[in-house]
């Protein structure tokens, strides 16, 4: 009778201890740690946690070692006292030694660890120079980060024409200890699932360790609508970490479903999608009404490609008051390429405005591509001289090349400009095979006899189409080089040196009677009295000694005579 209770008791005090051990020390994992050497009255700091070296072990007396540098006297064994702060507060105080193995607090949030000490025989122990450090690592418990995305195989999705939408959810662990419990749950925002019960919406995970990632798909209907919705599809984590401690995070993606358009199929296309250079084609235009109700006011719109001519009348713009269901409207004009491109040119879309139940919306068209084969022909004109003195020649270079995909027949025809004469070559080319490729040159000289800018008039190649003959195209080239003319003959006139006259080294009393004559004889004096200039040649130019000195000598020489002069006057 008495083994009942007993069981009973041995049954609570078990759930007692499995309760009170949530988790195992050995499953506790540790983010990286914050570092630093600590003096005394140091702190080092990690998160909500706080250490303080408030005292390292006391200082001894110094002695001189054989090399005569201030040792301990005795080795000292290091130690340091901590003091650990949480959010400020003082939590406890432990003592470190070499030989201390980490300090983990009674909750495992916190690891404290001391890494390196001064040397036991270093100077900083002596009284005198005591500044020992510790070196101290503050570790907090790592714990794991789930993050959420959730994803779409497309962005946008049309009623009718699309049928189902992807959902696809990953769930991913960031953080830094691995995360248990893991259950996620995905809100469709009001989408229908096209198959199944709602449990595919629901997944649950035991265990993801840090860096790993699970996913799951959930396949949706995409809603009739009449209108323009976005649904929102959002998915929501709940987690624990290793003390069961609960997290929460969630991630979501807007898909946006827009109306069936396919009741207006509008379109543009080519009779042809691969023409000659000599070839019209035919473009034509398509509206039609697939759907149940009525289409008004259709206003279609389009424009000409600068890549071809055109060869019908077209007003590129139509407007049709109304297409019932089942009916369909169409255009067409016809075009002619201008030049060849192998690659093919690129049509302009056209566009439609019309109304449907009252309200409004647009279309455009695709847009078409034509390859055009024929000869392309490349035509260069240049100048190896930009600037030349009058007289002297200038050697122009005509270029043609066939850059198409089709060989042809051509002639280069140049002209000259007034006052430009041909001094060598031909201008002209004629009866040139151009193969693929195969560039031809022609080159002739000129010569200009009057000074100014010349513009040098383009030349023109005159080519068959695809054929060996027929008609022709002219081509300008885009070169219409210039040229500078010179007349080295004018030269700016020489601006006047400096008086060196006799003259000028005398000055002119004013206000006073000149005796001319006494005058004029003194000015002939000092004439006599100067060095004779004489002519040098430009081929042997050197400088005229200087004698030092007579500069001033003939001023003296002046004012002599000048002073004499006043007094005869």
């Amino acid at each position: 009778m008495l083994k009942y209770p007993v069981i009973i008791i041995i049954i609570l005090m078990s759930a007692s201890v499995t309760s009170a051990a949530v988790f195992s020390p050995r499953d506790i994992e540790w983010d990286t740690a914050a570092t630093g050497t600590l003096y005394k009255g140091g702190t080092l700091t990690n998160g909500d946690y706080m250490v303080k070296a408030v005292q390292l072990a006391s200082p001894v007396p110094g002695v001189k070692d054989i090399k005569g540098n201030i040792v301990p006297e005795t080795e000292v064994e290091p130690s340091v006292l901590l003091e650990i702060y949480k959010n400020n507060v003082l939590v406890t105080e432990i003592i470190m030694t070499t030989l201390s193995e980490p300090y983990i607090d009674p909750d495992y949030e916190v690891k404290v660890s001391t890494t390196g000490f001064t040397a036991r025989n270093a100077r900083e122990w002596v009284y005198e120079y005591y500044n020992p450090s510790a070196s101290v690592a503050l570790q907090l418990r790592a714990t794991p980060k789930i993050e959420i995305t959730v994803k779409t195989d497309k962005t946008s999705y049309t009623s009718h024409k699309d049928q189902i939408i992807t959902a696809t959810v990953t769930v991913k662990n960031t953080g830094k200890a691995f995360a248990r419990n893991v259950d996620v749950n995905l809100d469709t925002g009001g989408l229908k699932l096209r198959g199944g019960d709602a449990s595919q919406l629901h997944k649950y995970y035991y265990n993801i360790d840090k860096g790993a990632s699970n996913e799951f798909s959930v396949i949706l209907v995409v809603p009739q609508l009449v209108d323009e919705k976005s649904y929102t599809l959002g998915a929501e984590a709940s987690f624990n970490d290793v003390k069961e401690i609960g997290y929460k995070s969630g991630g979501s993606v807007s898909a946006k479903v827009s109306p069936e358009q396919d009741y207006f199929s509008f379109s543009k296309s080519v009779s042809k999608d691969r023409i000659y250079l000599t070839e019209s084609v035919t473009v034509r235009i398509t509206a039609a009404n697939g759907g149940r109700y009525n289409i008004y006011n259709i206003n279609i719109t389009d424009k000409m490609s600068n890549d071809f001519e055109l060869k019908s009348s077209s007003k590129f713009e139509w407007n049709i008051p109304v297409l019932e269901p089942g009916q369909e409207w169409g255009t067409t004009y016809s075009i002619k390429p201008i030049e060849t491109n192998l690659n093919g040119f690129t049509l302009p879309e056209a566009s439609a405005q019309f109304t449907v139940n009252n309200k409004q919306y647009s279309e455009t068209s695709n847009k078409p591509v034509a390859i055009v084969n024929g000869p392309k022909i490349i035509l260069n004109k240049t100048v190896d001289k930009p600037e030349v003195n009058i007289s002297k020649d200038v050697t122009v270079t005509v270029t043609i090349k066939n850059e198409g995909n089709i060989a042809t027949k051509a002639e280069i025809r140049d002209a000259l400009p007034e006052g430009v004469s041909l001094v060598g070559g031909s201008t002209s080319l004629e009866d040139l095979y151009l193969e693929i490729n195969k560039p031809h040159i022609i080159t002739y000289t000129i010569r200009m006899d009057k000074e100014g800018n010349i513009t040098l008039p383009a030349a023109v190649a005159n080519y068959t189409g695809i054929g060996y003959k027929g008609a022709v195209r002219a081509v300008l080239s885009s070169e219409m080089p210039n040229v500078t003319v010179i007349d080295p003959e004018k030269t700016p006139v020489p601006t006047p040196a400096p008086s060196d006259s006799v003259d000028d080294m005398i000055p002119v009393q004013t206000g006073v009677d000149q005796n001319e004559s006494s005058f004029q004889k003194l000015k002939n004096k000092i004439r006599d009295l100067l060095p004779k200039s004489k002519v040098v040649s430009n081929e042997n130019l050197e400088p005229t000694p200087v004698t030092p000195g007579f500069g001033l000598l003939y001023a003296v020489m002046v004012l002599v005579f000048y002073v004499g002069l006043r007094r005869k006057v």
